[in-house]
């Protein structure tokens, strides 16, 4: 009899699949509705998440093992709506790729201590920005295996600056800067609309369903599990992360920082001047650069990945140099013109996945379950749980449409 897998291997590639340099536009887009608000919405944006990678679980367990999203979405929905997936896959990598690629040169300029003009910065955080991907590209370009050796080493040294970082900034946590009383007049939960989608993009680990359905087969409690605690670390670690920043960040200061954009630089320079331990603060820089390459390697192979697939580029020198330069150019080029967008990016991106985790999912469990009369999994509920996951959703993608207009409050 085959030795059952560990649930900590698919724990961990959850959590890892959800974690990353996202969670630095968490606190900036979380300001508004400050810290209680904050967790419930994350509570309630997990719950949502999670209920989709089960329906997308459900859709995985139809099929053979190792099959694909385009061979679910072709099977059910047709060629036109495997045409919109592709794409939503595709715009939403390419956006993360430019927020990264912004990310980049604002931190650059932060951890070199670089004070320059405005005009003059945003030529120069663009040309670092363009510079330190173009590097990384580089990883991705020699090896897949490349990747992944450098991945281990990133991730080893994230996860070890975090533990640090957020024990030594416990320290100078204000519980009461937590809790704050809300100014006369002013409406805190009406700021909670805005940051949904920058939650939804935070909680996107539904994308790993078919590969733990892979290496577990069909043992569906260890996937379930696996999903389960994976993405509770991560709800664990973002609670954490907005602890550290709004116990430490007075409210106020948030305005300034989103009016220079949001910047990864602008959130991490306000976090280290108010940490007093010189090391702590150096450690928190480590931590962020850490991170965000960590999601660039992640994002770039997944995107580098599809693009040959799609266009069966070889996979030699030559092939790996043109996929390469696809993927990495036109939000390379972006970045350099356009070197404020982390925030806006992390923001479109939620939108997109909308279409690519919850939609398409909803739509082909719904005509599953339509006509298959038996399943080696369903999610409970019924319909009133999948119209619960649409709605619900939905209102993330209609609030950033609205906020946009300025319809809605931003803070």
């Amino acid at each position: 009899m085959q030795q059952k897998k560990s649930v900590l291997i698919g724990t961990m590639i959850t959590a890892g699949s959800a974690v990353g340099a996202g969670m630095f536009s968490l606190p900036i887009v979380s300001a508004g509705m400050w810290f209680s608000l904050a967790i419930i919405s994350f509570v309630v944006i997990w719950l949502i998440s999670y209920l989709s990678s089960l329906l997308i679980l459900e859709i995985s367990l139809e099929y053979p093992i190792g099959s694909s999203f385009n061979t679910f979405v072709m099977d059910i929905l047709g060629k036109g709506w495997s045409v919109v997936m592709g794409l939503s896959i595709c715009f939403m990598l390419y956006i993360l790729l430019y927020a990264y690629f912004s990310a980049f040169g604002n931190i650059a300029m932060h951890t070199l201590g670089w004070e320059i003009a405005q005009f003059e910065s945003q030529w120069t955080q663009g040309a670092l920005g363009f510079s330190l991907g173009m590097l990384l590209a580089a990883v991705v370009w020699m090896s897949t295996a490349f990747v992944g050796r450098v991945s281990i080493l990133l991730v080893v040294a994230m996860a070890i600056s975090f533990v640090i970082a957020m024990s030594g900034a416990f320290a100078d946590i204000s519980v009461s800067n937590l809790f704050i009383s809300t100014p006369q007049g002013e409406s805190r939960f009406a700021y909670v609309w805005s940051g949904l989608p920058y939650f939804m993009t935070s909680f996107a680990f539904a994308t790993i369903v078919p590969s733990l359905y892979k290496y577990y087969g069909k043992d569906v409690p260890s996937i379930k599990r696996s999903l389960l605690f994976g993405s509770l670390i991560a709800l664990l670690i973002y609670s954490i992360w907005i602890s550290i920043n709004f116990g430490i960040i007075p409210r106020e200061a948030f305005v300034a920082i989103n009016e220079a954009g949001g910047n990864v630089g602008d959130l991490i320079s306000a976090l280290e001047q108010r940490v007093g331990n010189s090391s702590i603060q150096a450690v928190i820089n480590f931590f962020s650069n850490i991170a965000i390459i960590s999601s660039f390697l992640g994002v770039g192979l997944s995107l580098f990945d599809y693009i040959a697939d799609r266009f069966t580029f070889a996979d030699t020198v030559k092939g790996r140099l043109v996929t390469a330069c696809i993927t990495f150019i036109p939000p390379g080029i972006a970045s350099f013109f356009f070197p404020h967008g982390f925030i806006a990016a992390i923001g479109f991106a939620g939108v997109v996945l909308f279409i690519g985790l919850f939609l398409i999912p909803f739509l082909m469990v719904w005509k599953l379950r339509a006509t298959s009369k038996s399943s080696a999994y369903r999610l409970a509920g019924g319909k009133p749980v999948l119209l619960l996951i649409l709605l619900m959703s939905s209102i993330t993608v209609v609030c950033h449409v609205l906020v946009k207009l300025d319809l809605l409050p931003s803070f």
